[in-house]
């Protein structure tokens, strides 16, 4: 070809039509639309501006998902010029963690929903002060907070205030080993929406104090701290509640008390939580007079779990005496299961996005308030999302129930029960059962050494993309691989993205990362009950860069510190240099964090994410 055609043949970007251009666009998010063409000229700016003006694209960002350096780029070049028109905004996530050091104070001038997601509670002062009273006179819609659930060790309560701040609906989620300061939320008037992660009970109480204009309350809490009958009474009404969730260990007695000292009139009420040696349906807990005093309740959602006793033995006789909830149009149908130490009761169709199972004939011994041939359609099982197995999984019937109730099914969390750890005839890849819709898979183990560990549950899991998985299963897994099953645990291990390993040991790596290559997504945490040689550098972590070279974050959790500072400066200080050594400067980000501190002991958490 001449020189003459082919320059002919060549074309520039700019030539191209805003049709073109705009379907060039349909390929690509609008973060990547922003920081490669906006500042390119007008022209550009103007088809871009008329491009993402629908859809809310140039208003609602959400940047959880955006690399480090595409995001320091849209910080630098882009979020000025946008800075009247956004509206909306989403930063932080638990794998790109940078985000949050570079978000400065800028007056985004509309701006009425926040999300942040937190790694560092230190940083958290800063943040929430200086953007929000830079924000002062605007009205919030929405503010959303995520404290990282891995990062362990905060004893400092969380400095939020926002009773200069107008907002709407707040959401403070996440894994919780903090105390709120629930008085730094006196006299927050426009919370009408709550969603929040408490501690303890008595952290509960205070708040719903402070809030006299709720509307809807969703509260997860992780213990009973205290005892709170007398704070009980010191509740107020909540007039505008309509709505309240309670997801906990609250006593069922308890419960009763504090809904009717908040409002009678309440009109859609869960209850997630577990008791003792009270029926259900006694006077001191959800008693049919008790529903008699809530007038206007429309739906009654909730799950009780039973702890072993001997009210057990009148159980079924009891559990006929709930039919007056499904008389009153509060559920559909009511249902519970008995295991050995563990009773279950809960209404129809389950209203919460978790489950366990205790029973290994569970699908067999449940019983139903009120029998009919939908009893097992699999509406009544649609919320749930994850699933806690206690049990035996070497039975191809009680697997394929599983599949075909749960069909919505994500994730499946795994804790190996004792009895399950011995051989078996049939093997799990032998079954024909496919659970195509869980993508996360955890396996947890209930003994540690030396016993014979069950094929692994991924082999039944043809689109699994997230395990985490404690190091020693990881490592069983990987010594029983057989003729049989080699390519099937090979390819389940070349669709995954994301892996964390628990309790890893770092003396045993040998052609461990190896096994990873493909995933994006790695997280170490160190086994503290191993012997942690004090040293200056992670000897493996050249084999793990190089084995694994999509990496676009890693946690390294529970490094124990050496005791001399200076120690640790170098440590810090080679750890970081491997990480230049395969990845260009300004191309990632990482940080260290003080973690657990134990008697003698010291350990530090290292992120890294690209």
């Amino acid at each position: 070809m001449s020189e003459k055609k082919s320059l002919l043949k060549k074309s520039c970007l700019e030539d191209l039509s805003a049709e073109l251009l705009m379907s060039i666009f349909d390929y690509l998010t609008s973060i990547e639309i922003l920081i490669s063409f906006f500042n390119l000229n007008k022209r550009f700016c103007l088809i871009i501006y008329y491009y993402l003006q629908s859809g809310y694209r140039l208003t609602q960002f959400h940047l959880n998902n955006t690399n480090y350096l595409a995001y320091k780029l849209f910080h630098k070049n882009i979020l000025p010029n946008l800075k009247s028109t956004i509206t909306s905004l989403e930063l932080g996530s638990d794998y790109y963690y940078g985000q949050i050091d570079y978000f400065h104070q800028y007056q985004l001038l509309r701006l009425d929903s926040l999300k942040l997601h937190f790694i560092d509670p230190k940083n958290i002062t800063e943040i929430l002060e200086k953007f929000l009273n830079y924000n002062r006179l605007q009205w919030f819609d929405k503010i959303n907070l995520i404290m990282d659930e891995e990062i362990i060790g905060w004893n400092e309560q969380i400095p939020f205030c926002v009773q200069n701040i107008p907002v709407r609906e707040l959401k403070i989620t996440g894994k919780v080993p903090y105390v709120f300061a629930q008085h730094l939320m006196t006299g927050c008037y426009s919370i009408t929406h709550l969603t929040i992660h408490l501690k303890f009970d008595h952290d509960l109480l205070p708040l719903l104090y402070y809030l006299p204009n709720l509307i809807e309350c969703n509260v997860h809490v992780d213990d009973r701290g205290r005892d709170i009958s007398n704070s009980l009474t010191l509740l107020e009404p909540l007039p505008n509640l309509k709505q309240f969730k309670y997801e906990g260990l609250m006593p069922s007695f308890y419960l009763r008390r504090l809904l009717l000292e908040i409002n009678k009139h309440i009109e859609h009420l869960f209850i997630y939580t577990q008791d003792y040696q009270w029926p259900f349906h006694s006077t001191e807990a959800f008693s049919s007079k008790f529903f008699d005093l809530l007038h206007d309740l429309r739906t009654f959602n909730f799950y009780i779990r039973l702890i072993t006793s001997e009210s057990f033995k009148n159980l079924t006789t009891d559990f006929i005496d709930t039919k007056y909830l499904i008389k009153k149009n509060l559920c559909q149908n009511i249902a519970y299961v008995l295991s050995n130490d563990i009773g279950q009761i809960f209404s129809l169709p389950y209203a919460f996005k978790h489950f366990e199972i205790f029973e290994k004939n569970f699908f067999n011994q449940i019983y139903y308030a009120e029998y009919e041939k939908e009893n097992i359609n699999i509406s009544y099982w649609n919320n749930i999302k994850h699933l806690t197995l206690h049990i035996n999984i070497y039975n191809s019937l009680l697997l394929k129930s599983i599949k075909e109730t749960f069909i919505k099914l994500y994730s499946i969390n795994y804790q190996v029960p004792t009895f399950s750890l011995t051989p078996q005839d049939n093997e799990l890849h032998q079954y024909d059962v496919q659970f195509n819709s869980i993508k996360k898979l955890t396996i947890r183990d209930s003994v540690k050494h030396g016993c014979h560990i069950p094929q692994p549950l991924f082999l039944l899991t043809s689109n699994l993309v997230e395990l985490d998985i404690d190091h020693f299963y990881l490592m069983q897994i990987i010594s029983i691989v057989s003729q049989q099953t080699q390519s099937r645990i090979l390819s389940a291990f070349a669709r995954l993205r994301r892996v964390t390993v628990r309790q890893f040991n770092e003396r045993l790596t040998e052609h461990f990362f190896s096994y990873f290559s493909h995933i994006k997504i790695f997280a170490l945490i160190f086994a503290t009950y191993q012997m942690q040689v004090y040293r200056t550098n992670l000897p493996f972590l050249n084999d793990l860069l190089s084995s694994i070279p999509n990496l676009i974050s890693l946690k390294l959790e529970h490094i124990k510190r050496p005791h001399e500072y200076h120690a640790f400066i170098e440590m810090k200080e080679n750890i970081e240099g491997i990480f230049s050594t395969y990845y260009s400067k300004n191309s990632y980000w990482c940080k260290w964090y003080d973690d657990q501190t134990q008697k003698h002991n010291k350990y530090a958490t290292f992120l890294f994410s690209t």
